[in-house]
């Protein structure tokens, strides 16, 4: 065993020994975690033709009968999920079988249906005994790419690595995949004033398009530049060097590899030269000739993977180079809650996390085309859907609510990603997928405490104790000291009734006694809006407050 597994190893034993009372068996011949898939599009259905989470089991030797077995993604409760006894053939293994459990959260589905999901970020999965207590064999696993399973690299082998072509349900093994067609699409030298990476750096770039209808991890991949300076990526880290299907990935030539996936230890010279990516097969994916002009000009082709190129006075990087901008909507990323242990229920009654935007104008909203994601990388990793009617859009000074939770059989508003509590960044993009419309970084979290703009809509992101998901984030207060109002914004009767007719003496916004925005008043006659009932204040643009108890008649 090398030095660095050993060490690897030993820091697995202290963190199994400090999390609680359980003990671990490693014995050879006990069955093993062998492959997992925690994200999973398109690349295996189950017995229902759904395409749900996995791990696979196994078998190094002996008869198991794995019927009273438990499985769970939480080392504080070993016995989430109990394999049922109620099919025994299905749940026997012989020497040198795999048997593949589909974490779906669907037990009702059989007896190979687990009652839980796994999550991409840095989450893990534990076998255990029947006896509730030693566990046989656990992973915990780092960022997982969709379609893409972590498997021991060979059957019950101690390394783990990444398989582009899962092997569920047989023998661990790599397949090398054909280099496929694929352009390097623009490229910027010299970027002074363009686009900052994840350290706020403005470094080199340049674009990889993927043409095809599959993905491709770059992973083992070169980098070539004239001259012969050159870098493969690395292989161990496919959240970062995957261009998904018909998209892009923009790789940072700032040699610092320390960075991320998609961090090249190279730096260009800024001058004319050819650059080559080449495939693991040796294969010339492309050979590009780049032109050199000013600063923060890039060289691009005019249209995605076309022969021809032209300079870009607005580079367009991870998005196409026929980019039709279209404009933001004044909305903003109003609060998030990335650790929901006692807090606000989704519509299916789970803890999740969530994130509210908010709307501070008069009128409505669409957001449906815009973007939501939490990887810089990939800026169009969840689409706000365009069928799902007036859902997605907020009403005037309105408040919409997405559940973070990457269930997305649960409704339209559960978005395709979860939040990870020790601090990542979220961005809201326009329809053109590269438009900014409003984003947040935040640090690592406590439970239920969320991350809010103070003042509401307009303020810097602060730590709040009290969340207010779809509310007002600092209205409370204004109605607490609306309690010395005097007679200076509004004339007329008082308690008033929907449709009575009040008169202005000066712009005024209309609160509900939670704080939040009813209506804009002009100065003058104006009315009271339908459908209200009970005490307002009105508040002039000057400050002052006044009191307005709405009755029905």
């Amino acid at each position: 065993m090398n030095e660095n597994l050993l060490v690897k190893n030993v820091r697995l034993v202290c963190l199994v020994l400090a999390m609680g009372t359980w003990s671990w068996n490693g014995a050879a011949q006990t069955p093993v975690i062998n492959e997992l898939m925690a994200s999973n599009d398109l690349a295996h259905y189950d017995d229902f033709f759904e395409f749900d989470d996995w791990v696979e089991i196994y078998n190094p030797g002996g008869l198991v009968q794995l019927a009273g077995y438990h499985l769970s993604d939480d080392p504080n409760n070993l016995t989430k999920y109990t394999i049922p006894d109620t099919d025994p053939g299905t749940t026997f293994l012989t020497p040198g079988d795999h048997m593949i459990i589909w974490l779906d959260r669907d037990s009702a589905q059989g007896v190979l249906h687990a009652n839980f999901k796994l999550s991409p970020e840095d989450e893990g999965v534990w076998l255990t005994d029947p006896d509730g207590e030693t566990v046989l064999d656990f992973i915990q696993y780092p960022p997982q790419q969709t379609d893409v399973s972590y498997g021991r690299a060979c059957d019950g082998c101690e390394e783990w690595e990444y398989f582009n072509v899962p092997t569920p349900g047989a023998m661990n093994a790599q397949t090398d995949l054909p280099t496929p067609t694929l352009y390097i699409n623009e490229v910027l030298l010299e970027n002074t004033a363009v686009l900052v990476d994840e350290s706020g750096e403005f470094e080199p770039w340049l674009e990889v398009y993927n043409p095809n209808p599959f993905q491709v991890n770059l992973g083992g991949y070169t980098v070539l530049l004239e001259g012969g300076n050159n870098v493969t990526l690395p292989l161990d880290n496919p959240v970062e060097t995957t261009v998904e299907a018909d998209g892009f990935l923009l790789l940072w030539m700032d040699g610092e590899p320390a960075e991320g996936g998609h961090h090249l230890d190279l730096i260009p010279e800024v001058q004319n030269q050819t650059i080559r990516l080449i495939g693991p097969d040796m294969f010339i994916a492309d050979e590009y000739d780049v032109q050199v002009s000013f600063a923060n000009i890039s060289w691009g082709r005019q249209t995605d993977g076309a022969a021809t190129s032209v300079y870009f006075d607005t580079p367009t990087p991870r998005v196409t180079n026929s980019l039709v901008v279209v404009p933001a909507a004044p909305v903003v990323l109003n609060e998030c809650l990335t650790f929901n242990v006692s807090g606000e229920v989704d519509n299916a009654g789970e803890l999740e996390d969530w994130v509210e935007i908010h709307n501070p104008t008069d009128g409505a909203i669409d957001l449906a085309g815009y973007y939501l994601t939490d990887r810089l990388n990939n800026p169009t990793k969840w689409r706000f859907p365009l069928d799902a009617g007036d859902s997605t859009v907020i009403a005037p000074n309105g408040y919409m609510l997405l559940w973070a939770d990457n269930d997305p059989e649960q409704g339209w508003n559960h978005v395709e990603f979860r939040l990870n509590n020790v601090g990542e960044v979220l961005v809201l993009r326009s329809p053109d997928g590269f438009t900014i419309a409003d984003s947040v970084h935040f640090g690592t979290s406590d439970p239920d405490v969320s991350y809010a703009r103070l003042p509401n809509a307009t303020g810097p992101f602060e730590w709040v104790d009290e969340p207010t998901p779809g509310e007002c984030n600092d209205c409370t207060e204004e109605v607490v000291e609306a309690e010395s109002l005097t007679p200076s914004v509004f004339l007329g009767g008082n308690p008033s009734s929907p449709g009575a007719a009040i008169r202005l003496l000066e712009e005024a916004v209309l609160y509900d006694a939670s704080g939040r925005k009813v209506a804009s008043l002009s100065k003058g006659w104006a009315q009271v809006p339908e459908g209200l009932h009970g005490v307002y204040v009105v508040q002039g643009a000057s400050g002052h407050r006044q009191r307005l108890l709405v009755l029905n008649p």
